[in-house]
């Protein structure tokens, strides 16, 4: 079975097991039970790492073990399961676990290229993406994207379209992110901070007319200093403005000139960073004044400190105005609920006003009735006593429509209380025969255990059975059988008849025994109650029937123990047999483990009882 062991071992670590695998011959309790979890926790895809430790007392290692085995039930596990198999495992036993765990762990699936990982995949592909990419002349579409100012203080000469050396190449696939590359950037996603700069300075070259223009600065004496500061406050004003509102007409005519003659010369200043860099470069010269700018800004801050104050003080008086509101609000929903109050109250009372008026009006109506009808008493009277026999008659009348209406109601509802009783009746009825029908089922279902229990061990049994028999080999099989099956047969019809016969003989005895025993205590009770007898003689008759009483009793409380000694085998055979089973399960190599679980239930046991001891008294 060594094979068998080195394949389980390689499959559970192959699955994600860390750890190493004993042999099925030799594995322990703990590390048979962390297989388990640990398969439990695979076939349920627990996101959680696995943390295991083995429990140090007896009840709760069999606490553990009775729930994985329930667990392991639960999920279809087909052969013989329970806490002792995991607690005093068997090599089979151990074997099928791991199997049935290895057959139930999710399936993984083979990769496209066994020899190629994803991760030396991704790097092939990432280090062929950059290495075209870095090959390509990248050229910019400016058709769809507004001329940004430029950002970068990078060379000039590595930015420009028609320009790839080493150093570009290299500062870009170090330090440009990858999303820069149109091919494998889609459009709209947003552009990196390097790639808006070289699409700035793509067809921007004013960078170069400024320092072409501060070149020829230095070396041209002829250059006005007033023309350069009118040249840094072009900038200053372009810089507020947008890029297509700035015309040629902020520099000087002679310098405009002179930056047109070249080919590439700018038109305008129209980036803030560029002019920045061109301030930069003008205050590197002699000829820039710098008190001018720190006196705008002077008066720039003291400006934004004076509307920040103002702006304050308003803030201020605003807030001031809003708690005087707020107050005056609250006051004002105070009164209206006041005056809400007033007006349900007011309202309450118009109505208990309202109806003691409807009172006196009927009152008064009915007294101004009478008044009128006191002018002719005697024919009111008469007229009066004419509607009220006139009523009395119509209540008759009434009287008498709803008795012919109440009878068949009646006699509706007392056919409708008789129909509800016999449906009392057949429901209890049909209740009782549901009992019944449930005992059968759970009878029925206890049989279906038992035969799928024995359908199980004979499924066992045929597992375990060699396979490769040949016809020939079956055949003589099933014939032996059958002759044994016979020799059964016939003994068992021995056996009936001894057993009749026996029978018989026992019915014959037993009527025999009767009969002398009737006949023999008659004639004792005779001559026991015969006074001509002597009285010497007539107390030995006492004597022997006595005796006869006593021997009686005692028969049959040997009956009785031989019967109970008959029940006490049977007992007996039974509970060897369920020692051999178990003897079957539990090996002689679990015996000292089983013996030292004992021993350490004994101690658990000995301390939990002097625990309660001592707190029963501590307790008055």
């Amino acid at each position: 079975m060594d094979n068998s062991d080195d394949l389980i071992s390689l499959t559970l670590k192959q699955s994600g097991w860390t750890g190493d695998v004993a042999p099925m011959a030799s594995i322990s309790a703990p590390e048979l039970v962390e297989l388990v979890t640990w398969g439990f926790a695979q076939i349920e895809n627990a996101q959680e790492p696995l943390k295991f430790e083995f429990p140090k007392g007896v009840a709760q290692r069999h606490r553990l073990a009775a729930s994985l085995a329930e667990r392991l039930k639960a999920l279809g596990y087909t052969h013989d399961c329970g806490y002792n198999h995991l607690l005093y495992p068997t090599e089979v036993d151990s074997r099928r676990m791991l199997q049935w765990i290895i057959q139930k762990l999710p399936k993984v699936e083979k990769e496209v290229i066994d020899v190629d990982t994803p991760r030396l995949q991704f790097r092939q592909s990432m280090h062929h993406a950059l290495t075209q990419w870095a090959t390509l002349q990248y050229t910019p579409s400016v058709h769809h994207h507004r001329p940004r100012h430029r950002t970068s203080m990078l060379p000039a000469e590595w930015l420009k379209p028609g320009r790839a050396n080493p150093a570009r190449r290299g500062y870009i696939a170090s330090k440009q992110p990858l999303i820069t590359d149109s091919t494998l950037c889609p459009l709209h996603k947003q552009r990196s901070l390097l790639e808006l700069n070289a699409l700035a300075l793509a067809h921007d070259s004013s960078r170069d007319a400024l320092l072409h223009l501060l070149h020829t600065s230095e070396h041209a004496p002829s250059v006005p200093t007033a023309a350069f500061e009118s040249i840094v406050q072009a900038a200053f004003e372009s810089a507020s403005q947008p890029a297509h509102q700035q015309d040629a007409h902020h520099l000087p005519t002679e310098h405009r000139s002179r930056a047109l003659d070249k080919p590439n010369g700018p038109t305008a200043i129209p980036i803030l960073a560029s002019t920045t860099s061109s301030l930069s470069s003008a205050a590197s010269t002699p000829s820039v004044d710098a008190g001018i700018t720190d006196a705008k800004e002077a008066s720039v801050d003291t400006r934004t400190q004076d509307e920040l104050q103002a702006m304050d003080m308003e803030l201020i008086q605003l807030r001031e105005r809003c708690a005087a509101n707020e107050a005056a609000w609250h006051d004002l929903q105070a009164a209206c609920e006041d005056q809400r109050n007033v007006n349900r109250q007011i309202e309450a009372r118009s109505a208990v006003k309202m109806d003691d008026l409807r009172d006196v009006q009927q009152d008064v109506a009915i007294r101004h009735q009478t008044l009128d009808m006191l002018a002719d008493a005697s024919n009111n009277i008469a007229k009066l006593q004419d509607m009220c026999a006139k009523s009395s008659a119509h209540l008759m009348a009434l009287a008498e429509e709803w008795e012919s209406h109440r009878l068949p109601l009646v006699q509706e509802l007392e056919a409708h209380a008789a129909t509800q009783v016999h449906r009392v009746e057949q429901a209890k009825a049909l209740e009782a025969e549901t009992t019944l029908f449930q005992a059968e089922t759970k009878a029925l279902g206890e049989t279906l255990v038992e035969k799928q229990a024995q359908r199980h061990l004979l499924e066992r049994k045929y597992d375990a059975m060699a396979k490769g028999i040949n016809r020939s080999m079956y055949t003589l099989r099933i014939m032996d059988i059958i002759k044994q099956v016979h020799k059964q047969k016939a003994d068992i019809q021995k056996v009936v008849k001894d057993i009749r016969s026996v029978h018989k003989q026992i019915n014959v005895s037993s009527e025999k025994l009767k009969r002398s025993e009737a006949i023999v205590e008659e004639r004792l009770f005779q001559a026991a109650k015969d006074d001509k007898l002597r009285p010497e003689k007539k107390k030995l008759y006492i004597e022997c029937y006595r005796l006869f009483t006593t021997i009686r009793e005692l028969f049959d409380q040997l009956i009785a123990c031989v019967a109970e000694a008959g029940k006490r085998d049977y007992q007996c055979r039974d509970l060897e047999i369920w020692i051999s089973q178990m003897a079957h399960h539990v090996n002689l190599t679990n015996l000292d483990r089983i013996h030292q679980d004992m021993t350490q239930v004994k101690h658990e046991n000995q301390a939990l009882m002097h625990e309660i001891q001592a707190i029963s008294m501590a307790t008055p």
